[in-house]
């Protein structure tokens, strides 16, 4: 049960951290481009996440064939996944994309259900639905059944499938991160890992297509990307600390709660009341009673 209890925990935080993360990116963009915004807070992971790494504890470079699932995971999230789910936004919009690129955590529970084998409960099956459902109804918030119908019978709906290949992309990511983590590898050295290689070949795109000269920004944005690079370094290591300690069909879909709290961070800074629809109400509740039900069971 503590372990459980501690995975819900981590998790939280860890959606938190990304929450903070896309906060802080919204808040500081001006005019730095995609590309820059990546490379630079993927930078500071590098740094931040290595430090750690070597500072706490010795690390053993000779068990690298042991890193390779946490590399894998890095090509597949947040490279594949951010760059699908930006594409997405860039032809879809986010309120179309952001809704379908939500549904990873059934791509994972799935793979971790049949290919795993991981054991499940019913109550923790219907906690983890309920989560996926209210985090998906935050995260639909100012999604239209008229746009997405416009979408869908217009030209437009050959780029559906980049949030669908974005779902695809995190939810295997995921999978590879939990097969590392249980081989032994600590949190803060897996967490190196994956973003090193999301690091490096967003570098060698960047060398190989001459985009150097986009990499810049201001330092009022290098502040706010500084502070993302910080949050975004913490969120993989919480979210790697609840793999350890739970099953995926639990850690999952409290993973996909993000937009919640971004929701929560954006009322707090804008004390705007009619961000809290009823729709927006209604997946608030789902959403705790979902994370109550995978805590209590």
């Amino acid at each position: 049960m503590a372990g459980s209890l501690m995975a819900v925990f981590w998790s939280l935080l860890s959606a938190m951290m990304f929450a903070g993360t896309f906060i802080l990116v919204k808040l500081g963009r001006r005019t730095v481009t995609t590309v820059a915004t990546l490379w630079i807070t993927l930078s500071f992971n590098v740094v931040i996440l290595w430090f750690w790494s070597l500072t706490v504890q010795p690390v053993d470079f000779t068990d690298w064939w042991g890193w390779r699932y946490f590399a894998l995971a890095g090509l597949f999230a947040p490279l594949l996944g951010r760059l699908f789910q930006f594409i997405g936004m860039a032809r879809l919009g986010a309120n179309i994309t952001t809704p379908i690129t939500l549904t990873h955590p059934l791509v994972t529970v799935l793979i971790a259900v049949v290919i795993l084998s991981e054991p499940v409960t019913f109550t923790k099956l219907v906690g983890g639905v309920l989560v996926l459902i209210g985090s998906l109804a935050v995260g639909s918030q100012g999604a239209s059944a008229t746009a997405l119908s416009s979408v869908l019978e217009g030209q437009q709906r050959r780029y559906l499938w980049f949030p669908v290949a974005a779902s695809l992309a995190y939810g295997i990511s995921v999978v590879f991160r939990k097969v590392g983590i249980d081989l032994g590898t600590d949190a803060v050295t897996a967490s190196a890992v994956t973003t090193s290689a999301s690091w490096v070949v967003v570098t060698l795109f960047v060398t190989l297509r001459w985009q150097w000269q986009r990499i810049r920004c201001s330092r009022f944005e290098l502040g706010y990307l500084a502070a993302a690079g910080v949050l975004s370094s913490l969120g993989p290591v919480f979210f790697y600390l609840a793999l350890q300690r739970g099953e995926l069909i639990v850690v999952a879909p409290l993973a996909a709660t993000t937009p919640l709290f971004v929701l929560l961070a954006t009322w707090v800074l804008s004390r705007e009341g009619e961000l809290f629809s009823r729709t927006v109400l209604t997946g608030t509740l789902v959403t705790v009673i979902g994370v109550s039900l995978m805590t209590a069971f």
